[in-house]
């Protein structure tokens, strides 16, 4: 009974603890916020750059590019993705416990029991075996189909002057997010950082909680709002937008003991121990995103400028705790709210137009997230991301009048570094390749694009490596229409 208390605690310990290193996982808090969702096809096709190309699904994203609606026009959009998630686990012998990798790898079963009756054999030559049938590497799969935008935009004069204001829902976050460890130990005698475990002695061994560790969320939040733009000159136009943010999701976590781990000065013993905990609840999320930027167009050049004032989006948890040690659970509750501050953000780019049929778009974002602050329900202030800076490039080129083909790369990162990590600070990342056309006939416009999206990292400990790698294949349509 005390070790069950013992791998109870240490199981609750870090279910509640904010970590965010994906290495080892860590509590389902603002997962999915990191990454802000772009609502045009033409402009995902083009790399996510919003100068460039003139589309009322940028309204969000850069306002100021409202000024080129000249007739009421409507807007819907929606996509469909694939997306493939693995990892996989390799380990190798560690000095004076050479079973270990075996056991973590599951491989333990094609060793024979030593004959205890040979010469010399002592309680340390025996196998050390799992109590389960959980191998250390998972995949999983998933597809899904989910509207993107609605959006209206209206040209009007106020005293004389040219305004085009619009109004919009959108999915400002994918929330849907996925990750598993079936090897976590603590403590986490295989990391490196911030000091090595030293070796144990015989009299003094080292216990080693070691249990298997999920967490999952689906959901989604929603924008709802609405975008001006003007002009400010002949060639200046400036924009602004404001969204109200509301979104949930169903949250599942959960914790499975393999096993107690004991380590001598040379050999290790797995004792079997039973332990689960299971949270699952709902997370509601609600807050306010303003945008401001400006566009100067020239001839052959665009030129322009987007800020995500700071804005604070909270969550408030309902979750139910399922916690079993013995064959029998014991079913507790727990609310929280906690919020989430993200500093100023912001894009610079340029489009070049060396031909009338032809486009080049160039952006660069600054995410700042290393100033985001997370302030939990006791009150506690984290600031567990990781800033990134993203380039983005795309090109359209009209064939003729009525089809462009385009196509782009944008950089995305993660808000948090792999385990082990050769560069401190630099957040895991990739690059999302993307491709389309556009149809114009008569007032319609319809606009189709595919991205690409690999990610790969890996964790990195003393002598043990996880792969992870996210794919993802995205299809987004938006069709268009002016109403004369």
């Amino acid at each position: 009974m005390k070790h069950a208390k013992l791998i109870f605690t240490v199981m609750t310990v870090l279910i509640i603890r904010p970590l965010f290193a994906q290495g080892y996982g860590g509590p389902l808090s603002f997962q999915g916020l990191e990454r802000p969702v772009l609502h045009s096809a033409a402009g995902r096709a083009m790399g996510g750059v919003a100068i460039g190309t003139e589309d009322i699904g940028l309204m969000f994203q850069n306002p100021a590019t409202l000024h080129a609606v000249r007739k009421i026009q409507l807007s819907a959009g929606g996509f469909h993705a694939t997306g493939d998630l693995k990892q996989e686990q390799h380990y190798a012998p560690v000095r004076y416990f050479s079973n270990l990798s075996l056991l973590l790898e599951g491989l333990t079963g094609s060793i024979p029991d030593p004959d205890p009756a040979l010469p010399g054999f002592t309680a340390q030559d025996t196998v050390q075996r799992p109590y389960d049938d959980i191998g250390p590497n998972w995949s999983r799969t998933r597809n899904r189909t989910r509207p993107l935008q609605a959006m209206l935009a209206v040209p009007v004069s106020v005293r004389n002057i040219g305004i085009v204001a619009g109004i919009g829902a959108v999915q400002y976050a994918d929330l849907d997010h996925y990750y598993q460890n079936n090897n976590v130990l603590s403590p986490s005698i295989l990391s490196q950082r911030p000091l090595p475990t030293l070796r144990p002695t015989d009299d003094n061994p080292v216990e080693v909680a070691w249990w298997q560790s999920a967490r999952s969320r689906e959901g989604s939040i929603w924008g709802y709002g609405v975008a001006l733009a003007g002009n400010a000159g002949k060639t200046l136009s400036l924009g602004f937008s404001g969204m109200i943010l509301r979104g949930s999701s169903e949250d599942v976590e959960w914790q499975v003991a393999r096993g107690r781990l004991t380590f001598f000065s040379n050999a290790f013993r797995a004792d079997s121990v039973y332990g689960r905990v299971t949270r699952t609840g709902t997370s509601d999320f609600s807050g306010t995103e303003f945008t401001l930027s400006g566009l100067l167009t020239g001839r052959y050049v665009r030129a322009g400028i987007t800020v995500k004032l700071p804005t604070t989006l909270t969550r408030d948890s309902r979750i139910r705790i399922e916690t079993d040690t013995s064959g029998t659970p014991f079913v507790s509750s727990l609310r929280g709210s906690e919020r989430l501050k993200l500093p100023l953000r912001g894009t610079v780019g340029l489009s070049l137009s060396p031909r009338d049929n032809l486009t080049v778009g160039l952006e660069y974002e600054v995410r700042p997230y290393a100033s985001a602050e997370i302030v939990g329900s006791d009150g506690t202030v984290t600031s567990p991301w990781l800033s990134a800076s993203l380039f983005r490039a795309g090109v359209e080129y009209r064939i003729v009048p009525w089809l462009a083909l385009r196509g782009g790369m944008r950089g995305e990162a993660e808000v948090f570094e792999p385990e082990g990590n050769h560069i401190p600070g630099e957040p895991a990342g990739c690059t999302v390749y993307s491709a389309g056309f556009g149809l114009f006939f008569s007032g319609l416009r319809l606009d189709i694009t595919y991205e690409n999206y690999s990610m790969n990292y890996q964790d990195i400990w003393a002598t043990a490596v996880s792969k992870n790698s996210e794919r993802r294949h995205a299809l987004i349509a938006q069709l268009s229409c002016e109403i004369p």
